[in-house]
């Protein structure tokens, strides 16, 4: 007897085609396991701003443990943010400049830090600013179409006070 869920069913009642469906779904369910359990966030967290402010930011770390490069193609923030994009600081014309990325590659083996003053997710249109102390659900999309998904930890940091201007310039 097959076990599969709640329900049982005798191996002599189930066809061939129908056992070769379940092998596929199981080994694809399998494989993005193994795809996003490769890939780890590590050090996440977001910035807590005045309640004023409508877009903060979100920092991490994100491990690639694979044999092959992973690409973040977009972000998600629970309900909290209308979107997240990924975001650099350049310093173009002696002034420092943010600018939108279209995607961020983790080679294999190697890990990419999302620090504030360099690359980092920018949460946008927030229904509310989050509270220092709340935690937020963040996910990463890969190009694979999986997610990976990790607990951020609202934090309010002094220069997070004496810098939350520089977010301003992200008012849509």
């Amino acid at each position: 007897m097959i076990i599969i869920g709640k329900f049982r069913h005798r191996a002599g009642n189930l066809s061939k085609p129908w056992l070769a469906a379940v092998a596929a779904v199981f080994f694809s369910l399998s494989a993005a396991a193994e795809q996003s359990a490769v890939v780890a966030l590590t050090d996440v967290w977001v910035r807590a701003l005045p309640p004023t402010q409508t877009n903060t930011a979100a920092y991490l770390t994100v491990i690639n443990r694979g044999d092959t490069g992973v690409t973040i193609t977009g972000a998600s923030a629970d309900d909290l943010a209308d979107k997240v994009e990924i975001h650099t600081t350049r310093e173009i014309d002696g002034y420092m400049r943010m600018e939108q990325l279209r995607d961020l590659s983790v080679a294999a083996g190697q890990s990419v830090q999302l620090a504030p003053g360099g690359t980092h997710l920018m949460l946008l249109g927030l229904a509310r600013m989050p509270l220092s102390g709340e935690t937020v659900q963040l996910c990463l999309e890969l190009a694979t179409g999986e997610e990976v998904c990790a607990v951020a930890e609202v934090r309010k940091t002094v220069a997070a006070q004496q810098t939350h201007n520089h977010h301003e310039q992200h008012q849509r």
